[in-house]
């Protein structure tokens, strides 16, 4: 949804080009086919340039793409931000593969840093607008471009009247913390394997034991650690390599959530905090959906750290994965930002 074509100042917190408003931007040897951005000529590279799009002041953005991509065959997304009339310097995400190291380090220009997955502004500066650059290669097929920010004192009203009281998608349930070695850290890329177990993918062909070990190995970032698994944007890019569209996307409160839980689908949700359950100083799962029972509110998740060593639910079932979250207890400690799958 572009929303900015005639370059108007950009009001909303999210924002998300599909192929068809692409194709109206800047193409360099690139071509809209099957509602997909592809390359023409697969010995050189495509470029699409975005027009500088104004935005209300942010303090923080954090780009992301749904390209199928493979060894080879790369995704690169950069990003300029415009503070005080000025463009900063592109930062770029790196050249992107499935199945690639895909590896880049934190960057820093005037007014502008980059930090693993998120461009910020320097103490005392805001962002007023931002202009994208993405370079294609080879048979990659590019179908979104996200842009989720961060806007300080922000409101957005959603309306939730006539949204069923409950929703809840069977996700499959994966337990990180049965893998061997890696696996208190790699919280996100289980909960990534979740959603794209979720679409109908499977991965026992590559890993008999733990299909989530093998789609850690793809979003792993050795940029920002040996390596790093819970970079948001490397998760989204690992599940729109496979063909689903996938992007970080931020949200300003539960009613926008449960509004896209019940009218897109689970998501994944960055967490930091007390859980009631745990503490943690970050964490990611999957938000399969909500319950209002009276006046109790549940936010229903399948969270991969959560297993029998935290003993029983209030069923008095031993835990093992799903829990349902008080929603004043989730609204402490949900961060606002998502894996979305489409």
């Amino acid at each position: 949804m572009n929303k900015n074509l005639n370059n108007n100042v950009f009001k909303e917190h999210n924002y998300i080009c599909d192929a068809i408003d692409l194709k109206d931007f800047k193409l360099e040897n690139l071509s809209y086919q099957n509602e997909k951005i592809v390359v023409l000529d697969q010995e050189k590279e495509g470029v699409i340039i975005s027009p500088v799009i104004d935005t209300l002041p942010f303090t923080e953005l954090v780009g992301s793409w749904a390209c199928i991509t493979s060894l080879d065959s790369t995704c690169e997304l950069m990003i300029s931000v415009k503070v005080d009339d000025k463009m900063s310097k592109f930062f770029t995400y790196g050249e992107w593969g499935l199945g690639k190291e895909n590896l880049y380090y934190n960057q820093d220009d005037r007014d502008v840093f980059m930090s693993v997955d998120e461009i910020l502004l320097k103490e005392g500066k805001v962002g007023t607008g931002f202009q994208f650059k993405v370079v294609i290669k080879k048979e990659a097929k590019l179908s979104l471009v996200a842009i989720a920010l961060n806007i300080k004192d922000y409101k957005y009203p959603v309306d939730v009247t006539g949204l069923p009281a409950i929703v809840w998608y069977d996700v499959p349930k994966l337990n990180q913390n049965i893998v061997p070695v890696i696996g208190n850290e790699m919280c996100s890329a289980t909960t990534s394997t979740m959603l794209l177990k979720f679409k109908g993918f499977n991965f026992l062909d590559k890993d008999s034991e733990f299909e989530h070990r093998y789609i850690a190995s793809l979003v792993a970032d050795p940029g920002h650690r040996s390596p790093m698994y819970g970079n948001w944007v490397y998760n989204t890019a690992t599940i729109g390599a496979f063909g689903v569209d996938s992007y970080v996307k931020r949200v300003y409160s539960y009613e926008e959530l449960k509004y896209h839980l019940a009218t897109v689908g689970p998501v994944g949700a960055s967490i930091k905090g007390d859980t009631g359950i745990y503490k943690t100083g970050g964490h990611l799962l999957v938000v399969v959906g909500y319950k209002e029972v009276g006046n109790n509110k549940y936010v229903l998740c399948n969270d991969p750290n959560i297993n029998a060593r935290f003993g029983r639910d209030k069923y008095g079932n031993d835990y093992f994965v799903y829990v349902e979250y008080p929603l004043d207890v989730f609204m402490n400690f949900f961060r606002g930002v998502i894996y979305v799958v489409e």
